[in-house]
């Protein structure tokens, strides 16, 4: 038998019905209960929640609460009036009021959780008072998101088997162990994914910029979690772990104003000196009405005698911080130097040996 008619009363104020009126009334009232449930539900959905998102609020996570939470908890109007209409009921099923509370308390659980999951905006709010590179870093983001996310999951599950009876002590304290073994054997990950949080919140570098790590030279194509991926000049892909990254010194070329164009120039003994005064005018000459060159650091200087030639210091900084842009910069200077050598009548010197026989 489901339901239970004898012996029942219903009671409210001065009116008193018993039997089948009493049942009629519990069932008139279950009915009101979900007209009840259905009225706030679409009040809710009509006025409550947009005039609430039309507020202005001083926290930035309350417009983000309340668009996550709005379908939540109209479902939860909706479990509640089933819940209340259920158990106004006379059910004669032995353990049925338990097992509807149980159920219920399951359903608002799930339903806060969606809400708390939908929520997901919150974890951006961490990176509101980073620059707005580190904002708008794909990467962190999705790791932000997805942390959240698998934040709000565990403790769901907590919750529910929280609510079921589950030994949640027990099962922490077996997690716990677990994660610590899975941390031991997996601390290279650990460290190259903290070191991946590090590059992306410090910068020193970005997709796009050249530099050099170690013996590794090259463009950053990539940066994730684990590793960057840099390609060298002859398109070479190098995958280098962020935690070797992290522990040796990055020269990132992106960040330079200019680049530094200096080399010691060889010329033969036999140049004379009105030769070598006239080249090196020609030279400063040449460095100073180059586009390529800023003015004022230009140097061309002898500055030292070589076992085989005169050494001239030719120096200069030209104004790019991108390399292929200096390699073609360097080539016209080089070809430059090259006429100016000519014209001048200088010869390039080269290693040489004399050898001297003594007659005896």
């Amino acid at each position: 038998m489901i339901f239970s008619i004898r012996d029942l009363s219903f009671e409210l104020g001065s009116l008193f019905l018993e039997g089948w009126l009493a049942f009629a009334a519990r069932v008139l009232c279950a009915l009101l209960i979900l007209l009840a449930a259905w009225l706030v539900r679409r009040w809710l959905t009509k006025k409550g929640f947009p005039a609430l998102l039309a507020r202005s609020w001083h926290f930035a996570g309350t417009p983000i609460l309340l668009r996550s939470f709005a379908e939540p908890v109209q479902r939860m109007c909706t479990a509640a009036g089933f819940y209340l209409a259920a158990v106004s009921l006379p059910w004669a099923i032995p353990g049925l009021y338990k097992l509807a509370l149980v159920v219920f308390q399951l359903a608002m659980t799930l339903l806060a959780c969606k809400g708390l999951y939908a929520a997901s905006d919150l974890a951006d709010l961490l990176l509101a008072s980073c620059s707005p590179e580190i904002r708008s870093n794909k990467t962190l983001l999705s790791l932000l998101d997805t942390s959240y996310k698998v934040l709000v999951v565990v403790l769901c599950v907590a919750a529910l088997a929280q609510e079921v009876g589950f030994p949640i002590g027990s099962i922490v304290a077996g997690a716990g162990l677990v994660g610590l073994t899975i941390s031991l054997a997996a601390q290279e990950s650990a460290r190259n994914l903290f070191s991946g949080i590090v590059i992306l919140l410090d910068k020193p570098f970005s997709v796009g910029d050249w530099i050099t790590v170690g013996d590794v030279e090259g463009e950053v194509i990539d940066i994730n979690f684990r590793s960057t991926r840099i390609r060298s000049l002859d398109k070479t892909i190098n995958v280098v772990t962020n935690s070797k990254i992290c522990s040796s010194t990055v020269q990132n070329a992106a960040l330079r104003t200019m680049r530094p164009y200096k080399f010691n120039l060889g010329v033969t003994y036999g140049t004379t000196r009105p030769k070598l005064e006239q080249l090196m005018a020609d030279l400063k000459a040449m460095l100073d009405e180059s586009p390529y060159t800023n003015k004022g650091t230009n140097i061309v200087q002898l500055v030292s005698f070589g076992d085989s030639s005169i050494n001239i210091l030719v120096s200069a900084y030209l104004t790019t911080n991108a390399y292929t842009e200096f390699l073609q910069m360097q080539n016209d200077l080089n070809l430059n130097i090259m006429d100016i050598m000519q014209a001048d009548g200088v010869d390039f010197a080269f290693p040489s040996t004399s050898v001297y026989i003594e007659k005896k």
